[in-house]
């Protein structure tokens, strides 16, 4: 009875969370990324040169992101990327999905998926010389075991934090500015299965309310790149996922 009351009162924080997003969502859905921001005095607070490596997650959006710092992907290639793009700092949070998934792949103990993101991250941190950092649940953008995003912002410019403005809706962020494409894709898709399953909205993401995956570009040239790129994740989400963009100011 105790775990059924526990799960009702979670199911009612999710509507909640929800249905407060609506109004901004329902204007978003009905004009577009791009004529939003363009009215928004705050926009060019979301563009800021900061080169902590942080989660997609997002409960840690300050900074260039990968998911899980890189957890899922090869060791020598997140090397050379972390390098190429100025990294200054490496962390890893609690509570981290990509962790989650490396465990899962590996055959490891789930419970312990934290610790291996911490290790990876240490590890990382230490071959590149630079600081390591835990993000603790009480410091994340995010209520603790719940994500709220209805939106992935794929991010061409490696600058962007939604959480500087009040105006922009809380997403996970990827940084396609400093990885490949089918890292960024991967991300997008991952990011799409967390928000529609358990630990995120789950069926309240449907055709009516889609998950979005948004493309920032440096200019209009870019974005249609960026869109082109996500042409196919459409393909194989289908009608819960709505593809947008929009240019970052200068």
């Amino acid at each position: 009875m105790e775990n059924m009351e526990h799960k009702n009162l979670h199911e009612q924080e999710k509507s909640n969370l929800f249905i407060g997003q609506q109004n901004l969502f329902d204007q978003i859905y009905k004009n577009g990324f791009q004529n939003y921001t363009q009215g928004l005095p705050s926009i060019n607070e979301a563009f800021i040169e900061n080169h902590s490596m942080c989660c997609i997650d997002e409960g840690t959006p300050h900074g260039i992101h990968s998911a899980g710092s890189g957890i899922l992907r090869d060791k020598e290639e997140v090397l050379t990327s972390f390098r190429d793009a100025g990294v200054t700092e490496i962390t890893s949070h609690d509570g981290c999905g990509a962790a989650g998934l490396y465990a899962k792949s590996k055959g490891l103990d789930l419970s312990k998926s934290d610790e291996y993101a911490k290790e990876w991250s240490k590890e990382i941190a230490k071959e590149l010389g630079v600081p390591y950092r835990h993000i603790s649940s009480t410091e994340m953008s995010r209520p603790k075991g719940l994500h709220v995003s209805r939106v992935a912002y794929y991010d061409g410019t490696g600058k962007f934090d939604y959480s500087t403005t009040k105006e922009l809706p809380a997403g996970f962020i990827i940084s396609r500015a400093i990885q490949s494409i089918g890292t960024s894709i991967s991300e997008a898709t991952v990011s799409f299965n967390i928000a529609t399953g358990d630990h995120g909205f789950g069926e309240l993401i449907n055709q009516k309310n889609p998950f979005m995956i948004v493309a920032i570009g440096k200019d209009q040239e870019h974005l249609d790149k960026l869109l082109n790129e996500l042409n196919d994740v459409k393909g194989v989400m289908g009608d819960k996922v709505k593809i947008d963009g929009f240019i970052a100011p200068n």
